[in-house]
């Protein structure tokens, strides 16, 4: 992949040497003095290749004319914007400077924003937004995802391979779908890392729906044209959400899904993961080849389940093949009860006992806002301030920790089931077999 190149970059002002070579031309915008310190301290000790050919020393939501004009002059990839005085203000100016520079890269600074404040500011083309106080790890690992966004990453050295985490449903309207859309947009707003969401339920897939996304290109597309594949026209293939989120659609008409081999997803994954620091998968409800391969491939699977017992007996049942794509390793399964109910006949115990894996998390059951925020296309954890909405933002939360969650045994998951089904399989059958059928189904 090309980098861009170092044609007529105008001479450093910000103490830069005249012979330095440079790739990435950047302009920063700001009268603060400590910020442009931490800004040119930041390039030369990670050894950016950024040069800052532009330095106005003004506050980016009072920009003159012939501060626009140095900027045309300029014609910089990058531009770094102090937002501090005036948010607001600096919104729009960062608006105009999108607007007549659409390949430069935004990157703002300045105080904690809300949510509403933070999609303002994406709307108005900021690709990264640094919360201060500022310092030099937060600014690095901005800037170095914007290269990565923009497919500068050769420029900037080798990166890290991106997390993989598969959403996993024994049935259908288990509420997965909403799952996986909810806890991807709020690692996104946790972070500010790269994060995309993959529908691979290739016959049904929702998640354009209930972003209220209208994708223009699917997974399938990427497949077809994957033998020339490369970051530029990925980001052809990928619908941008106002929450900051990338999607990559399920195919239009389920038919076509039946074409795609898990050999394909594999391979696409993998690609994906060199593009992105989260990619989230929400599979298919059946074991078919390409849900195979993206369990496989996965970093963690959250197997994502109600209290009812056909849910129940269905994941039981996939438990060996589970076994058998995370080569025994128990730590990979994460167990979401979703639409949990506390006076449910069948208890966590039970299903702890019954499943041989830990409850990871539990998410209560609130049909009416989650169908609510399904019919309008508004994120639970974006637009919604219920225990539900909270429940996401806790799970995502984990993720970004590293929380072990279920805990990690020396011996395999059927390892496990077969001991606690020599002692407790009476209880369990009994149980389940009593338990009566809870309410379905939301997303």
């Amino acid at each position: 992949m090309s980098t861009p190149a170092m044609d007529g970059a105008p001479q450093g002002e910000g103490g830069r040497p005249a012979g330095e070579q440079r790739k990435l031309r950047a302009a920063l915008i700001s009268a603060d003095d400590q910020l442009r310190g931490v800004v040119f301290e930041t390039i030369r000790d990670a050894g950016l290749p950024i040069g800052v050919d532009l330095d106005i020393a003004a506050s980016a939501e009072f920009l003159a004319p012939e501060h626009m004009e140095r900027l045309r002059a300029t014609e910089p990839h990058l531009v770094i914007l102090d937002m501090t005085d005036d948010p607001e203000r600096a919104i729009r100016s960062a608006g105009a400077i999108a607007a007549s520079h659409p390949r430069a890269a935004l990157v703002g600074v300045g105080p904690e924003l809300d949510a509403s404040g933070l999609l303002d500011a994406m709307r108005a083309g900021l690709v990264e937004y640094v919360p201060r106080p500022v310092e030099t790890t937060a600014v690095r690992e901005a800037l170095g995802r914007v290269m990565r966004k923009q497919g500068w990453a050769e420029a900037g050295g080798s990166t890290s391979k991106g997390q993989l985490l598969a959403f996993f449903s024994p049935k259908g309207g288990s509420g997965s779908t909403s799952v996986v859309t909810n806890v991807g947009i709020e690692l996104h707003r946790l972070t500010g890392r790269k994060t995309l969401l993959v529908d691979l339920d290739l016959e049904l897939g929702e998640i354009a729906s209930l972003l209220g996304v209208r994708p223009r290109f699917h997974f399938v597309d990427l497949i077809r044209n994957f033998h020339r594949m490369d970051a530029d026209l990925l980001a052809s293939y990928i619908e941008s959400h106002e929450s900051g989120v990338h999607v990559l659609s399920a195919p239009f008409e389920p038919e076509i899904g039946e074409q795609v081999s898990g050999e394909q997803i594999s391979r696409i994954l993998g690609f994906l993961r060199d593009h992105y620091d989260y990619v989230l998968i929400d599979t298919s409800k059946s074991l078919a080849p390409p849900a195979l391969a993206a369990l496989q491939a996965a970093d963690s699977i959250f197997l994502v389940t109600n209290m009812d017992v056909p849910s129940l007996r269905n994941l039981k049942r996939c438990l060996p093949t589970l076994d058998r794509v995370t080569a025994g390793d128990p730590g990979r399964l994460r167990l979401v009860v979703n639409r949990f109910n506390p006076k449910s006949l069948v208890g966590l115990q039970d299903l702890e006992e019954t499943l041989g894996i830990e409850v990871y998390r539990t998410l209560t059951n609130d049909y009416e806002t989650v169908i609510q925020s399904i019919s309008t296309g508004r994120p639970l954890v974006l637009h919604g301030s219920s225990d539900y909405a909270r429940q996401l933002k806790d799970l995502a939360r984990d993720i970004v920790g590293g929380s072990a969650g279920a805990k990690a045994q020396k011996s395999s998951l059927m390892g496990r089931l077969r001991s606690r089904f020599r002692s407790k399989s009476n209880r369990s059958r009994s149980t389940l077999t009593a338990a009566p059928l809870e309410a379905t189904s939301h997303g």
